[in-house]
């Protein structure tokens, strides 16, 4: 008698227990950003480059300080006529990439065939030299030979936080040079070089732009 009670009991509770109304809700959120105690410091660094070649007539340098929205630099690009640019920039908070550009020395152009002038040499005599007034020869060491110059490198700067985009590549072999270098300039075009040296040919470079230059707006134009 007690077994079926028991057995009654067992039953009657599963039976209520699965009429029990089940209920499902969203998973708690957790929130995908960390909270302001743990926001970074804000940012600072400093950093410099240089790249000077007096055999190929290479010279860039970057240098550039950053500390919170504050940011100021200067880099300098050698280019193909001979001058020395150097642009100065700073961003001050709001103020937008504000830059000002100088350069150094004068621009060389190559002389044309047309500007060139033909003149016979102009014969030099002088009176015949005693054989007392002759020197005994003055003996030298023999000077080193060295083999026809031949090299290549290759470099290249890209950082997209700060937008520095600064490339050079060169090859030579014997009298035959060639090569490319890029600058990003302050209006935001890609400047291009692309130049060779053909024996007596001189430098011959052709430069080309990638992208538009976007100007500021200026504060009369604003309404």
């Amino acid at each position: 008698m007690n077994a079926k009670v028991i057995f009654l009991l067992g039953l009657v509770a599963v039976v209520a227990a699965d009429k029990l109304p089940t209920s499902y809700g969203p998973p708690p959120q957790v929130s995908r950003y960390a909270s302001s105690e743990e926001e970074s410091d804000p940012p600072k660094y400093v950093y410099n480059w240089n790249v000077q070649d007096s055999y190929s007539g290479n010279d860039f340098a970057h240098q550039e300080d950053r500390e919170d929205d504050n940011t100021k630099g200067s880099y300098t690009v050698q280019l193909p006529d001979g001058r020395l640019q150097t642009v100065t920039y700073y961003v001050d908070g709001d103020s937008g990439y504000v830059a000002e550009v100088s350069y150094q020395g004068e621009a060389q152009y190559p002389e044309s065939e047309e500007s060139r002038e033909y003149a016979p040499p102009r014969p030099r005599y002088s009176a015949p030299q005693s054989e007392e007034s002759v020197e005994a020869p003055v003996y030298s060491p023999p000077r080193r030979s060295y083999g026809a110059p031949q090299y290549g490198y290759e470099w290249n700067v890209q950082d997209g936080y700060s937008s520095s985009n600064f490339a050079h590549q060169e090859d030579r072999g014997d009298d035959n040079t060639k090569g490319s270098y890029t600058v990003q300039l302050p209006d935001g075009r890609l400047q291009t070089v692309t130049y060779y040296v053909d024996g007596d040919s001189g430098y011959v470079a052709e430069v080309s732009y990638q992208g538009e230059a976007p100007y500021p707006e200026s504060e009369e134009s604003r309404e």
